[in-house]
């Protein structure tokens, strides 16, 4: 975003006789601050953003839903665990308060979280094994260990549903208790387009929509809305049929980002429960960027944690994404992605129905 700026220099008067310099103007260009989370500007954002990312391990089990906070994450992972997903959620441009509910950390979220230069990490449970890969972590500089246990005063659980779904943390409260003194911003994760870009130089081809299949009954779609300018995100389970499908915040709106972005992930097994597939995240493999109402095919490539992937297409341009919230989709390798086109029109004004 520029803001054209407009001078003009008038000389005062004196002795009883005035003179004015002629009226002159100058445009002066200035770019505004950006949040490096999500590219949009933000004029406070050097001093309202003058603290580290917040990553929070949310629950996304049938009982959990709807999530509190989940709209206003501005970068959610979702990767498998035992047969579901569960999320990831990046807060850094805002700190809703509550967040939840929180469930354990997993082996895969050590390399996921150290590319968001050292954020203060919060999780609640996990077995010895993941509990002590995480202090590992944090010993390395990774990430600052803000768990349940770690800084017990910013959470509560809620009495209005059943444990182990019930778990809130406090943001703002949770950096106060453990940001580090004197850590700033986080590094951008991601490239954006200038906020006022045309959205025509995209690339790619037009989506009306898309599908990630997980497996074992998963299956995440998402509906362009040009109007949002975002992807309204629907699923379906045992317990939320087609028409309650949308994926709301508990505070208020369907969770809709100004972009999808799929990475096709291998999947490992946990060090420290060989139940848990654990994404392998440190790599390259194929990728699909939704983005303006389009599809992109790429590639992603992080050749070590600390850094985050570089998405580039099939002309090995990096990909720059609409300035705003994202969501990445971490499917094992192999998995069916399914862009929507007209020919999906029945599937597509089911999702419109069940949209809110």
């Amino acid at each position: 975003m520029v803001v054209a700026l407009s001078a003009v220099a008038i000389a005062g008067c004196g002795g009883g006789r005035s003179t004015a310099t002629p009226e002159t103007s100058t445009s002066t260009t200035v770019v505004l601050p950006t949040w490096p989370l999500t590219g949009l500007p933000g004029a406070d954002a050097p001093t309202a953003g003058a603290h580290p990312a917040i990553t929070v391990k949310m629950d996304n089990s049938p009982d959990a839903r709807p999530q509190t906070g989940i709209e206003r994450a501005d970068i959610v992972y979702e990767l498998l665990v035992e047969g579901i997903t569960r999320f990831a959620l990046v807060f850094h441009s805002g700190l809703p308060e509550p967040v939840g509910p929180l469930r354990s950390a997993r082996s895969s979220d050590i390399d996921l979280v150290s590319a968001l230069s050292t954020p203060v990490f919060a999780w609640s449970g996990g077995n010895p094994g993941v509990e002590g890969e995480v202090a590992a972590a944090a010993r390395r500089g990774l990430l600052t260990d803000a768990s349940y246990s770690a800084a017990f005063d910013a959470y509560f659980r809620s009495t209005d549903r059943i444990a182990p779904h019930n778990l809130y943390v406090n943001l703002p409260k949770l950096l106060e208790l453990k940001a580090p003194a004197g850590q700033g911003a986080p590094m951008p994760v991601f490239t954006y387009r200038a906020a006022d870009a045309d959205p025509a130089v995209v690339g790619g081809v037009p989506a009306l929509g898309m599908s990630v299949d997980f497996g074992m009954g998963t299956v995440i779609d998402y509906l362009w809305d040009a109007g949002r300018n975002g992807w309204r995100r629907f699923q379906v389970d045992g317990s939320h049929a087609r028409r309650d499908s949308a994926t709301m915040d508990r505070a208020g709106g369907q969770v809709t980002p100004a972009n999808v972005v799929v990475m096709f992930t291998e999947y490992g097994q946990s060090p420290s429960d060989s139940r848990s597939p654990m994404a392998l995240t440190v790599g390259s493999g194929r990728a699909i960027v939704y983005t303006a109402g389009r599809a992109i095919e790429g590639t992603w490539t992080r050749p070590d944690a600390r850094t985050p992937a570089v998405l580039r297409d099939a002309a090995g341009s990096v990909i720059a994404l609409t300035p705003g919230r994202t969501w990445v989709e971490l499917p094992r390798t192999g998995s069916t992605v399914t862009t929507y086109s007209a020919a999906d029109q029945a599937l597509l004004d089911q999702l419109a129905a069940a949209g809110r």
